[in-house]
């Protein structure tokens, strides 16, 4: 749909009085635009693939609110960019219809399945994506420290090739047991998510990238690494792990991008 910034500024405005959040997004930039000056004010998350209509919706789950958002394509002054709309949907029992509320304990457990990874019961990249990021960035912001580690299980995908997908699903989820414990034993903020590939992400706050490595390196020494292949074969894991401060660079895409160089360059 074509506009002229007047004419999408006050679209905007329109808008801003039906809806809890209202955005101007440069999708290929990943930016968030100013809709009178056409410059960009700040990142953007991800915006999903637009079906024929030039349309998408998503549910997001963020820390203490559940809400959809609303693309549609726009083109002000012929420029592609995508509107994005989001209405925050009120808690449970609050005034709701009764039909509303279930819709509701439907979408919380949708939330708890799809934060969480089937395999393991870690979470996933969903969580990440939704809830932990801006979480990590605030406490960056107030100066608390924030580290990241990668965890990677080096057997993977090679039982994934000569074993089987059930073999290599029990190895992780003996690896994730492992993490889970010595994470748990900090007495700290940690977060364990499970990325692609045999992969793991741990994303600390109040603990410097050394301190968590050494922790995580100590747990795996010293944990038995031992799962199921078949019925009557075992075998055990061995893992590499990287690390990175948010102060080497400054933002949450550089410090994990750091750690993966690390970890794939030692």
């Amino acid at each position: 749909m074509e506009y002229t910034r007047k004419q999408l500024t006050a679209e905007i405005a329109g808008l801003r009085q039906l809806f809890d959040d209202v955005k101007l997004v440069d999708a290929a930039a990943h930016q968030v635009l100013d809709p009178e000056t056409l410059e960009p004010t700040g990142p953007a998350d991800e915006v999903p693939v637009l079906d024929e209509r030039g349309r998408a919706w998503k549910p997001l789950f963020l820390e203490d609110t559940t809400c959809f958002t609303l693309y549609w394509s726009v083109r002000p002054e012929g420029r592609p960019c995508v509107l994005c709309v989001t209405y925050d949907l009120p808690h449970a029992d609050a005034g709701n219809t009764r039909e509303a509320n279930a819709f509701y304990r439907l979408l919380t457990q949708a939330r708890d399945e799809m934060c969480h990874d089937y395999v393991t019961g870690v979470y996933n990249r969903t969580h990440l994506d939704s809830a932990f990021r801006g979480h990590v960035s605030a406490a960056a912001r107030d100066g608390e420290k924030v580290s990241a580690a990668l965890v990677r299980v080096n057997e993977y995908a090679t039982l994934c090739r000569s074993e089987s997908v059930a073999a290599a699903d029990r190895c992780l989820n003996t690896a994730a047991g492992v993490l889970s414990l010595a994470l748990d034993g900090m007495g700290t903020e940690t977060t364990l998510i499970r990325l692609e590939d045999g992969v793991f992400l741990v994303v600390a706050v109040g603990v410097s990238a050394r301190e968590l490595e050494n922790c995580l390196q100590e747990a795996l020494r010293n944990a038995r690494r031992n799962f199921g292949i078949t019925l009557a074969r075992r075998g055990e894991f061995t893992a590499t792990v990287a690390s990175a401060d948010w102060v080497e660079t400054g933002s949450w895409d550089l410090m994990v991008s750091l750690a993966e160089s690390r970890l794939y360059n030692p």
